[in-house]
């Protein structure tokens, strides 16, 4: 797919989805948000960014870590995501928290002003994860930590049994787009490459 033409469906198509991510996902995801966050480790006063932060369910997790004394700023390539964390945040008032519309291939910001980067199940959904995860490292000063988590192989998914009617009736390259860095090797492989 053309990586353009990819942005914009996954802009859009997440901007018509935000109004129903948090009731429909919050369950589903609170195993691989859970991993996420203890892998993150993220400590009080830590300044941390969150690329594709959806509807901030991760967010306010971390918000709540990192307390008054840190800083979070959550990115997300679709606005209304972004809009609706700003929300959900300030109706929890974590004031500590920013947002802004902004994908993950180019992060704008000066070099290492964060502690820590996460990107929970939105890396597979850029068209370069190599570049994102560059953009991630850059954020993140010396000895900082980035953490991803993606969806594993297709064949290993709760809803494998569909996907053979999905392909024989839906030509798209985005439902085996949301696997492609499922395979450990490959996901290693992009991570260690340099940009």
């Amino acid at each position: 797919m053309d990586p353009k033409l990819q942005l914009r469906v996954q802009r859009y198509g997440w901007d018509e989805a935000s109004s129903h991510y948090e009731d429909g996902w919050r369950a589903p995801l609170r195993a691989a948000h859970a991993t996420l966050l203890d892998l993150a480790s993220v400590q009080t006063g830590e300044r941390v960014i969150e690329i594709a932060c959806g509807s901030g369910l991760v967010t306010r997790e971390i918000a709540k870590a990192v307390g008054p004394s840190g800083e979070v700023f959550a990115t997300d390539l679709s606005q209304n995501m972004a809009d609706l964390t700003a929300r959900m945040c300030k109706a929890e008032r974590l004031e500590w928290v920013r947002t802004g519309r902004m994908g993950a291939e180019d992060l704008a910001f000066p070099e290492r002003p964060f502690d820590v980067a996460v990107c929970a199940l939105g890396l597979m959904y850029v068209p370069d994860p190599r570049r994102a995860l560059t953009a991630m490292r850059r954020a993140v000063r010396l000895g900082g930590r980035v953490v991803a988590t993606v969806w594993g192989e297709r064949r290993n998914c709760g809803w494998a049994e569909v996907f053979p009617i999905i392909d024989a009736r839906v030509a798209s390259e985005v439902c085996p787009l949301f696997f492609a860095l499922g395979a450990l090797a490959l996901f290693v492989a992009i991570s260690r490459r340099p940009a």
